[in-house]
């Protein structure tokens, strides 16, 4: 599981944003961000969601 703290990363956005995948965090990120009004999703966000990405141990798996 990966997840992303978008606080400081998209602008008015409190979320963590869990998914399976590195990819669908990004998209979800993504989406996020136009929902809140981010026009354009510049390399410098880009950069900012890839760092800012964690791996967390999913808890329904054994």
């Amino acid at each position: 599981m990966y997840e992303l703290n978008c606080a400081g990363v998209i602008p008015g956005c409190d979320r963590v944003i869990r998914a399976e995948s590195e990819a669908e965090v990004i998209r979800r990120a993504v989406i996020q961000a136009k929902q809140l009004g981010v026009e354009t999703i510049t390399p410098r966000m880009m950069d900012a969601f890839r760092h800012g990405l964690h791996v967390t141990p999913d808890m329904t798996r054994h």
